[in-house]
């Protein structure tokens, strides 16, 4: 492990990167994509603290009915159910940003590849089941990525490394943490026969820098090095305390 200096009255952002944990799941243009006979799952995480977000393509003639109740991100082993009847949407935010980018980053993905346009619809309340109709697809947000969670860089393989012309540290672990996004879906409105999804995710690496590294710009105002990609999420404003112990 190299010798990591960080001063006490600096803030910090790291950069969390974002890996499957199965074959099944590619990286196509930094987005996570899985895909089965029935469907194609494509994620994307980046926000402050991660985002559990998803576009659900219904590949099939046949519609399709997505039950929540039954589907849930597993955090770490914990159960995080998709479904509740009190707010129009269960998701929740730790970070202080996030807002609807998402939904534009999908708009752009699908555009690229289909010539079509998703629309800014929020959740219905207390809509247990979805039905997603034959060769159609959803996006959904649901909970963050970790929650006043940290990561001590002095309990990581951590060395210094160049990305994005600035130097940061590199901290690497054996001891992840790992989610899941589990789905259930039918074909059949009584799901009578089920199926389903169970995406695993582990975060393995995070990039620990000065604030100022991460938004840094160069003369004519325009950011100079890039974080921002699907499969990673950022964690900003952290004190001494918080990266080094």
């Amino acid at each position: 492990m190299a010798a990591v200096v960080f001063s006490g009255c600096s803030r910090f952002t790291q950069v969390v990167y974002v890996t499957p944990t199965t074959e099944d799941i590619k990286n196509i243009n930094h987005f996570y994509t899985y895909e089965n006979e029935d469907v194609k799952v494509v994620y994307w995480f980046w926000a402050e603290h991660g985002i559990m977000s998803f576009l659900l393509w219904n590949k099939t003639d046949l519609p399709m009915y997505i039950d929540w109740k039954k589907s849930a991100l597993i955090n770490n082993g914990r159960r995080e159910s998709y479904y509740t009847s009190k707010n129009a949407s269960n998701y929740k935010t730790y970070g202080t940003t996030y807002g609807l980018e998402w939904l534009d980053v999908f708009n752009e993905y699908y555009n690229l590849n289909n010539n079509s346009k998703l629309s800014r619809q929020g959740l219905v309340k207390g809509e247990r089941v979805t039905f997603i109709p034959p060769k159609s697809y959803i996006t959904q947000a649901f909970y963050n990525l970790t929650a006043n969670i940290y990561f001590d860089v002095t309990d990581r393989n951590t060395e210094m490394e160049t990305i994005n012309f600035c130097k940061v540290y590199v901290s690497r672990s054996n001891k992840d943490i790992t989610f899941r996004n589990f789905i259930t879906y039918s074909f059949a409105e009584n799901f009578a026969t089920e199926n389903y999804i169970d995406n695993e995710f582990h975060l393995n690496k995070v990039v620990t820098m000065d604030n100022h590294l991460f938004g840094y710009k160069d003369v004519d105002g325009y950011r100079a090095n890039d974080w921002e990609r699907p499969s990673r999420f950022y964690i900003k404003k952290l004190k001494w305390s918080d990266v080094y112990k």
